[in-house]
């Protein structure tokens, strides 16, 4: 199977998962040789790798879908519950427990550097993610429509709602802008939604539609791979700086994505959600905004700079960790399928 005739991402082939793994070390190479110019080309690559992340996804959905969905309230009510009353404390809960009853014994760090590094993972996990849990619900053929109306609700509420949990969780008044939230929208919802819209409505009578279709999964992928690139290129030199911190924070992370992941899936199951409803709800739970959390660490606590650090691992290890869901719900989905082929 060649690379261009993958549709979506196919976690039983092992090129894939290999062309994840190049891309990062491209990434971290890059940013020891061009430091400099990694900063640069962050600002102007991350948005444009998004958005073509984005953008195939979009041409999938209808704006009556995503209306319906965004007008749901019990699926809301589910989703806002489990993003704001349980996803901030239980990532809070997680970091405290981990360095403070194992790591702070063992003298790795001094216990201001802890404290730093557990406001980070805190910053981190306040934020629910408005850009790339689309891209992420997609891939594991969730209900995209319903994942974008989460999106238009998150990026309402996390304005109001993460000024108070940076306060009582890191005791720290912080402020958050409206207008950054309001350019994630419009560059990973707005725009892209508008550019799907508009390919499905000229190109959906043409014959060969289904094959654009597949090419823009093929451009998806490819965009995939460009953004983590950029992302290690800009931020891979704090793995070598800092190995210690990156396998900490990486076990932190690993544990409050999968926790907080399965936590909306099985909850979602329980309440008699089907799979592709699930999904939507799991990642929109699971996935945070790591650029809010950055932005509050550059202005909040410039002068702890641990914290600072701590955020900018986020999305180094994000990426890798959503595709491991992404592989694991394809996956759980086939056995789905099956399943019900099989009592048939």
């Amino acid at each position: 199977m060649s690379i261009l005739k993958i549709k979506g991402i196919n976690f039983r082939t092992i090129i894939f998962p290999f062309l994840v793994a190049v891309s990062m070390i491209i990434g971290i190479m890059l940013s020891f040789k061009f430091k400099e110019e990694g900063n640069t080309v962050g600002v102007f690559g991350i948005p444009l790798g998004l958005f073509f992340m984005i953008y195939p996804a979009m041409t999938k959905v209808g704006i009556e879908r995503i209306a319906r969905s965004f007008k749901d309230m019990k699926s809301v009510g589910l989703m806002v519950f489990l993003n704001y009353a349980i996803a901030p404390f239980l990532v809070a809960g997680i970091a405290y427990l981990f360095f403070r009853v194992i790591i702070e014994p063992l003298r790795i760090y001094n216990e201001n550097i802890i404290s730093q590094v557990i406001v980070g993972i805190i910053l981190l996990g306040v934020a629910p993610c408005i850009a790339m849990v689309m891209v992420w619900t997609d891939m594991a053929k969730g209900n995209l429509s319903m994942g974008v109306s989460f999106v238009a609700w998150n990026s309402i509420l996390q304005v109001i709602t993460t000024p108070f949990f940076v306060y009582f969780l890191a005791r720290t008044t912080v402020f958050i802008n409206p207008f950054l939230i309001l350019e994630s929208v419009l560059l990973y919802l707005i725009t892209p939604l508008i550019a799907g819209t508009l390919t499905r409505r000229l190109l959906r009578k043409r014959r060969n539609f289904s094959r654009i279709l597949n090419d823009l999964g093929n451009l998806q992928n490819i965009a995939l791979l460009f953004t983590i690139v950029v992302i290690f290129w800009t931020e891979g030199h704090g793995i070598v700086e800092y190995p210690s911190l990156i396998w900490m924070v990486g076990i932190v992370m690993i544990l409050f994505y999968f926790i907080l992941f399965h936590v909306g899936y099985f909850t979602s199951r329980r309440l008699k959600y089907k799979y592709e409803d699930s999904t939507a709800i799991g990642f929109t739970v699971a996935a945070r905004d790591f650029e809010v959390s950055i932005a509050i660490a550059i202005v909040a606590f410039s002068a702890y700079p641990f914290v600072a650090i701590t955020t900018a691992i986020g999305p180094l290890l994000e990426i890798p960790l959503m595709l491991i869901l992404v592989s694991m719900q394809v996956i759980r989905r086939d056995r789905i399928q099956m399943m019900y082929s099989g009592n048939v």
